[in-house]
């Protein structure tokens, strides 16, 4: 395969150009989408191509995805302070919980529901997501970084992209930890590096902001979940349509099905003042939140159990970390997977990034904040060794 082919997805619809036939012209990134002829706006021809069927065609998958934010308002509930002081049995799902569910099934639907709805957003918990965003937002813009591209698609377009992705996996890790109380900003008795305290507050930067808790991922969780649950919701609306009406590229348009629109996405590169919309949910937002969630539970479980600290929680968030920074670092091979060549920007990715890899990816560090995991020192590294093993192997 020549290198001018690499990326060339034209021949993965019916039609595609012909191998012998001349390329067309590559239309190279934010360039205004010409409009399309009667052709091009049947999906089926290609030029709006859309994967036959979906999740909407499987009853037992669409149930699932329709009942998806509530769960994940049910998953968020389930790793709280709260549930500690209830009846839920969560630590013996099979011996305990469900045998009390199926004993009384009215009053286990009651709590189930109650219990989700709880889940609430507060201003903290959208302060919190909307900073976190807004400083990905601002190292997308400004971290330097080489041109790289993505594959060419049906319609003659090759996304660009500045290849800085290493760069906000630590500048974004860095500033996070500084601006915490375990920074040099915080109190002396809890600063990690008390040397660069004393300097900081020499030059006056810790006049200028009031550091926040480490473990503030934990804190504001239940809350920031349900915010980003709605937040994700009336993103996927304006995702399908600016793809319907305000296209970035010709690779877009509906499938004639008002729920493969929404839940597919009707635009595969949507772009907002030159801002790729996918990258930045995907990567710079939900593997970056996932990336530090680890290790903000685990100061949260070690001052929640009398600065104890619970090794398969620190090494579980350790393994995570790394196993992110190598994503980073192939972030390039990611923006040349099916998650962006193929699928579109609708709720399945977009929604799932937003809201799902926070509720679910993190499930088990976040449960080990209120149940600690009681491994030694030495079983926790050895499981630490082996996951990481499995990361080099997988590379």
């Amino acid at each position: 395969m020549s290198s001018q082919n690499r990326y060339n997805l034209r021949k993965r619809t019916g039609g595609a150009v012909d191998s012998d036939a001349a390329p067309s012209e590559p239309v190279i990134d934010d360039a205004s989408p010409k409009k399309a002829d009667s052709s091009s706006t049947d999906y089926k021809s290609g030029t709006n191509w859309v994967h036959a069927g979906g999740i909407e065609a499987n009853p037992y998958l669409f149930v699932l995805l329709v009942v998806s934010p509530f769960l994940s308002l049910l998953l968020a509930y389930a790793t709280g302070g709260d549930i500690i002081n209830n009846d839920w049995r969560v630590t013996y799902p099979l011996t305990e919980m469900l045998p009390a569910c199926t004993s009384d099934v009215s009053a286990c639907v009651s709590n189930t529901l109650s219990a989700g709805m709880s889940v609430v957003p507060t201003m903290e918990g959208a302060k919190f997501v909307l900073t976190f965003m807004t400083v990905a937002l601002v190292l997308e813009r400004f971290l330097p970084g080489k041109i790289e591209v993505g594959p060419e698609t049906a319609t003659g377009h090759v996304p660009r992209y500045v290849d800085n992705g290493v760069a906000h996996c630590f500048v974004y890790s860095v500033l996070f930890f500084l601006g915490s109380n375990l920074g040099p900003c915080g109190e002396s008795s809890e600063q990690l590096l008390p040397a660069l305290g004393d300097v900081f507050e020499k030059v006056g930067v810790c006049e200028l902001y009031t550091p926040y808790n480490f473990g503030i991922m934990y804190d504001v969780f239940e809350s920031s979940l349900s915010f980003l649950n709605i937040f994700g919701i009336f993103f996927c609306m304006f995702l399908t349509f600016k793809g319907l009406c305000f296209p970035s590229t010709q690779d877009s348009g509906s499938s004639g099905s008002w729920v493969k629109d929404y839940l597919w996405g009707t635009e595969l590169y949507p772009r907002v003042f030159g801002l790729d919309l996918k990258r930045f949910i995907n990567c710079r937002f939900s593997m970056t939140y996932w990336q530090l969630a680890g290790f903000s539970f685990c100061y949260r479980s070690y001052v929640l159990h009398g600065n104890v600290m619970d090794w398969g929680l620190f090494f579980s968030a350790l393994s995570q970390y790394l196993y992110l920074v190598k994503f980073f670092f192939w972030e390039m091979g990611y923006m040349r997977s099916i998650d962006i060549i193929v699928d579109r920007a609708g709720y399945e990715i977009q929604w799932g990034c937003l809201v799902w890899v926070p509720a679910v990816y993190t499930f088990h560090s976040r449960f080990l904040v209120q149940h600690p995991s009681g491994l030694s020192y030495a079983a926790a590294l050895a499981l630490f060794v082996l996951s990481m093993a499995g990361v080099a192997l997988n590379y």
